[in-house]
């Protein structure tokens, strides 16, 4: 597949340049750092985000209004530099504290720890949620890779400081949420390395993988290519089960799709889906469809299903706005 970059060494750093000289009114970077600042970001907890590059518009794409305040970027699936961090979390507001949130990867979690001792010792207070929904990646939630459920957690959760929450009940926001979230994921074709443009791993023709990373790594199982009706019903009975919903619950769907499936598969998806929840009368609060954490190149997409709960609803129903994610508001 043909990439268009100058330098890939310089791909992140070009890519915050090009997103905040479009945007000027709303962003601004830190001075030598891969770091994105939201300018209309308030007093009381800071929200920090942060993770390697890669799969846009995760992360640069959820710092906004009802959003992240800052978020950091590594290289290309690359954990952001401890020092990043630290830096940005003493640039952001953090009399109220500053609450991390990331996707539980080795590196990503290891350089947040690290910051979080550090920035204690300065007097910041600082908390973290690592979000942790990849049902294929393990049966152990806390051995769970994240991935796009991060979506929800973040736009609740910012929603909720902007409600007046502090740093303890945004904690307790986000391990309720974490708990109660899960994601399947089906590549249908395969994704891309940014550097030279080849495949990152096989994926023949006529077949597609279910839990395949988004990074590149092994998925779960691998079938032939099924109609749209029997992948969803796959994927959703994935998630049934490990939410143990029943019957009358009430879910928050969140479809993202990767960027090498059409909207018209998009919409065949949605149908197979929105008849499926109806047969096992589980009822939907909200669709929420968007290509928000995609990976290289790829096609396919990921399914999260949130058990909602009465605590989430008034905070899910507000709106989310960059230039890049759009969540409108719900009466």
């Amino acid at each position: 597949m043909n990439r268009l970059h100058n330098t890939p060494e310089l791909a992140v750093e070009e890519m915050i340049d090009g997103y905040i000289e479009t945007y000027p009114n709303l962003f601004e970077r830190m001075e030598g750092q891969k770091v994105l600042f939201h300018k209309g970001r308030k007093n009381g907890v800071s929200i920090l985000i942060g993770a390697g590059a890669g799969n846009e518009p995760w992360p640069i794409g959820y710092v906004g209004k009802g959003l992240a305040d800052a978020c950091v970027l590594g290289d290309i699936f690359t954990a952001p530099a401890a020092g990043s961090i630290l830096k940005t979390i003493r640039a952001l507001p953090h009399d109220e504290g500053v609450l991390c949130i990331a996707t539980n990867h080795a590196g990503d979690v290891l350089n947040f720890e690290l910051v979080s001792e550090l920035a204690e010792l300065e007097g910041i207070k600082t908390r973290q949620i690592y979000v942790s929904d990849d049902v294929d990646s393990s049966e152990d939630r806390a051995e769970r890779r994240g991935i796009a459920g991060v979506t929800l957690v973040l736009k609740i959760l910012s929603a909720a400081r902007d409600k007046g929450y502090d740093l303890e009940q945004l904690v307790d926001l986000g391990e309720s949420l974490n708990q109660s979230l899960a994601t399947a994921s089906v590549t249908t074709s395969p994704a891309f390395v940014f550097e030279t443009g080849k495949q990152a791993y096989e994926l023949p023709d006529g077949f597609v993988e279910y839990g395949m990373g988004f990074n590149g790594e092994m998925g779960k199982e691998r079938t032939t290519l099924p109609d749209a009706d029997t992948l969803i019903e796959k994927l959703t009975q994935t998630l049934l089960i490990d939410l143990q919903l029943k019957p009358e619950d009430e879910i928050v769907v969140f479809m993202n799709i990767f960027q090498a499936t059409t909207i018209l598969e998009e919409c065949i998806l949605l149908r197979s889906l929105q008849k499926l929840l109806k047969e096992r009368k589980i009822r939907v609060f909200d669709t929420f469809v968007q290509s928000l954490f995609p990976t290289q190149g790829a096609g396919g997409l990921s399914l999260s299903f949130l058990k909602m709960k009465e605590e989430y609803r008034e905070f899910y129903q507000e709106e989310a706005y960059s230039p890049l994610f759009y969540k409108r508001a719900m009466p």
